[in-house]
């Protein structure tokens, strides 16, 4: 599933090609009030692409599982909305169809601070008295938004950290130094265009490369990279969870 990294990679290309773009055409009448209006500015809230059109009108898509954002090409038989601008035409992608687009997206309003930006000090505060165990804390999106299940898996061994430990068994020292490793893995994502483990390509429809440099996660049976200990799988809160048991105490 694309992560604040792989959003924050589009998010960075198509602000260097929309901006000033007028939207002549859309593929579905639900989005027709936004023809004839320029693209004002191209934001990220969490795992959320916007396009705004000027005051109080964003157009959101989330890409779910499988969600794609693609600029210039051609529509696959994936394609499940089509906006043409006036220099190339926008193509959202989306093969299990989980993904949505939405004009003023509610969605936005029930996000968290963005990983990227929350101070140590409101992470500490709407963490440290959790009792649910901390991977589940740091991928919940009403608390800080953007971490997903790859990125918070990496930052956690980064932190040595045990994913099953409940938040508030972790001392202050533990939660500042998690919190610069969930901002270090998400810009290291970003840096190499996000994770393309399956379907995610960046708005060029290129692949990422951070699956080269990811610690953990989905590396169940190989040796941890820190102490040569075997990488394990557990399932919580419903999603595959990779650790070290030696280093993440």
């Amino acid at each position: 599933m694309p992560e604040l990294p792989e959003i924050e990679t589009v998010k960075l290309q198509l602000q260097k090609v929309l901006v000033g773009q007028k939207l002549l055409s859309v593929s579905d009448e639900k989005y027709k009030s936004l023809k004839y209006k320029s693209v004002k500015e191209i934001r990220r809230e969490g795992k959320v692409f916007l396009i705004n059109f000027g005051p109080n009108l964003d157009l959101g898509f989330h890409f779910k599982m499988t969600g794609q954002l693609v600029y210039g090409g051609l529509p696959t038989k994936h394609t499940r909305a089509i906006f043409e601008f006036t220099k190339g035409t926008l193509y959202f992608n989306d093969m299990r169809k989980f993904g949505w687009v939405k004009i003023n997206p509610e969605f936005t309003k029930t996000l968290g601070e963005d990983a990227l930006d929350i101070s140590t000090h409101k992470f500490l505060k709407l963490l440290k008295e959790l009792r649910k165990p901390i991977k589940i804390a740091i991928m919940d999106q009403k608390i800080i938004a953007g971490v997903g299940n790859i990125y918070a898996n990496d930052a956690l061994w980064e932190s040595a950290v045990n994913p099953r430990t409940p938040v508030n068994q972790l001392s202050i020292n533990q939660l500042t130094n998690l919190l610069k490793k969930i901002k270090l893995v998400l810009r290291e994502g970003i840096k190499y265009g996000g994770t393309s483990l399956s379907d995610y390509v960046d708005a060029f429809g290129k692949n990422g490369s951070y699956q080269d440099h990811i610690r953990v996660y989905k590396k169940h049976g190989e040796k941890c990279k820190r102490c040569k200990s075997i990488i394990k799988r557990i399932v919580l809160g419903g999603r595959g969870t990779y650790y070290c048991p030696k280093c993440q105490i």
